[in-house]
């Protein structure tokens, strides 16, 4: 039997909305999140490349934000950004 302890574990209902839309030359196909659990922050799962992160409006304008999380050029980061101000 394996040997680990568990420090935390609930179970709750979220709220996903999948999304698919372009934003200049590019395609995106996201699910948004919600759960209590984030703190009024929204996961956004991008559905090809598999990363994630929590974002709200003020941290989608930190600088280098969206370009880290979903490992983009700045150019690609500020057009997703500006649709994802109107989604989430």
């Amino acid at each position: 039997m394996a040997n680990y302890q568990i420090f935390k574990d609930e179970t709750e209902n979220t709220t996903t909305r999948f999304v698919v839309f372009s934003a200049g030359s590019n395609r995106f196909e996201f699910a948004f999140l919600h759960a209590e659990q984030f703190d009024g922050k929204t996961m956004l799962l991008d559905l090809e490349s598999k990363r994630l992160g929590l974002v709200d409006h003020q941290t989608l304008d930190e600088p280098g934000r969206l370009e880290h999380i979903f490992q983009m050029n700045q150019i690609d980061a500020e057009q997703l950004r500006a649709c994802l101000h109107d989604l989430i």
